[in-house]
């Protein structure tokens, strides 16, 4: 219920809020900071014509075609009461080649929620961290890397890892913009849902 509210809260407040929330059609270029925590917002229109019950099992098909396949790596619950999914998941995402033509590949963790709330679909995309997979030990990067310590525009601000940085942004926002392209798919005029990439594999920036 506290992301229904917090959905709420937002289209209440001021434009720079609004431009937190990426619409149909319209891609995550930037990244933004709520509360101190980075969190992207994806919202579509709801299929006309179905209640929001109906719309949710739309949803829950979407979700559960994504994230309720593999425990080992995402892990999914459902708030039938509230319209809504909860899941956690990961994966790999194979970074632009860098300077010296290397391809840097990032574990990226992720929460995503998902909910109906009257005419609109919303996904809620947040508590992101993320691993090196080619960690040198002269890198000295941390076990685990927050994303807002990372790929924020004031983190990007530091000249310390400057190029990775960079280049974990870009893949973080194709991925996004890829779960974005399919779950507007998945609501659209019709019901031929058989798009889409599957996020549980590796993701190649291109």
């Amino acid at each position: 219920m506290r992301k229904i509210m917090l959905y709420i809260i937002c289209s209440l407040l001021s434009i720079p809020c609004f431009a937190q929330i990426v619409k149909q059609g319209e891609k995550f270029t930037e990244v933004p900071v709520f509360g101190k925590k980075i969190t992207f917002i994806k919202e579509v229109p709801a299929i006309q014509n179905l209640s929001e019950s109906d719309n949710f099992k739309i949803l829950k098909e979407w979700a559960s075609t994504y994230y309720g396949k593999d425990p080992f790596v995402s892990s999914i619950r459902y708030e039938k009461e509230y319209n809504k999914f909860i899941a956690k998941s990961r994966v790999e995402l194979i970074l632009p080649a860098n300077s010296k033509g290397e391809r840097e590949v990032m574990v990226m963790r992720y929460r995503i929620n998902g909910f109906v709330y009257q005419d609109k679909c919303v996904l809620e995309i947040t508590d992101i961290s993320y691993l090196s997979e080619n960690q040198r030990k002269e890198d000295f990067l941390p076990d685990v890397i927050r994303a807002e310590e990372f790929i924020t525009d004031k983190a990007l601000e530091l000249n310390d890892f400057l190029e990775l940085k960079t280049n974990t942004r870009k893949s973080t926002l194709f991925f996004l913009n890829e779960i974005g392209t399919n779950f507007e798919r998945k609501f659209g005029t019709n019901f031929e849902h058989k798009f889409g990439v599957n996020f549980e594999h590796k993701i190649s920036y291109q």
